[in-house]
Order: structure tokens, then C-alpha cells, then sequence
């Protein structure tokens, strides 16, 4: 079958429309900070085995949405970073929204959270992290 420019055009076009796009989610346990003035990294959020971004090599992250909940109230000079596992960070400003700042990453990209309190000494009550998750749609 010969392909003409048209027929090529129709079917580069076409693929495009198909491609698969999803999102995998993941959750884990948070952390405690004890310390003012440390930035502590929570468990790294990855790609469940079984889910199908794996199978597609070449799916890229829409957007990430996540969320994080606290034992108690937020202390002032909380500070949270989202990171992907290539170190693009990005400070996050509530304990739930979502974020284009990882657009055109592989979506196979792991994320951690990290958390901290601005100044000295100890924390009394410590920060303590109960729960995070994040949703990451891909195409």
C-alpha cells in the first residue's frame, strides 16, 4: 500500500487521539519532625507494579494532585515541597491541590514530600504527619 501525504497525515493524527493516558495514585504514612530548621523527605510515592503507566514508556505527566494531613493544627513556618525523584521541586502553599510544574516529566517519575518548621529548636508539639498521597494523570 502506498502511502500518501494525506493517508500519512490522517494516521500520525490519529495516533495521537489514541494514546493512552491515565493516572496512578499512591499513599503512604508521613513522618515526624521533632526539629525546627530540618527539611524531612517522607516516604517516596512511586507507581504501583501493576499499573498500566508501566507498560507505556513514553506516557509524560498532565498534572499531580496531592494531599497531606497533620496530627494537630499546622504550626507556623510550615513549609512543604513537592519533588519529583529528578529533584524539580516545588513549594507547596495548602495541604491539598494540584500542580502542572511536572508537565512533560516521564510519568514513571517517583515524588516525595518534604516537610519542615522555619527557625530553632525543638518542636513542642513535634510535626506529625498521619497521611500523603498524590494522583498522577499522564498521557
Amino acid at each position: 500500500m502506498k502511502l500518501t501525504p494525506l493517508t500519512l497525515g490522517l494516521l500520525l493524527s490519529s495516533s495521537s487521539v489514541f494514546a493512552a493516558s491515565g493516572s496512578w495514585s499512591d499513599s503512604k504514612q508521613g513522618i515526624t519532625v521533632q526539629n525546627r530548621g530540618q527539611l524531612m523527605a517522607a516516604p517516596m510515592l512511586t507507581p504501583p507494579q501493576n499499573s498500566p503507566v508501566l507498560q507505556n514508556p513514553s506516557a509524560m505527566v498532565d498534572s499531580v494532585v496531592w494531599s497531606y494531613s497533620l496530627l494537630g493544627p499546622q504550626p507556623a513556618g510550615l513549609e512543604v515541597q513537592l519533588c519529583s525523584d529528578n529533584n524539580r521541586c516545588q513549594q507547596l502553599d495548602s495541604a491539598s491541590g494540584q500542580s502542572r510544574n511536572f508537565f512533560g516529566q516521564s510519568a514513571h517519575t517517583s515524588f516525595r514530600l518534604l516537610f519542615g518548621v522555619q527557625g530553632k529548636g525543638r518542636l513542642n508539639p513535634p510535626l506529625t504527619v498521619v497521611g500523603q498521597q498524590i494522583i498522577v494523570n499522564y498521557r
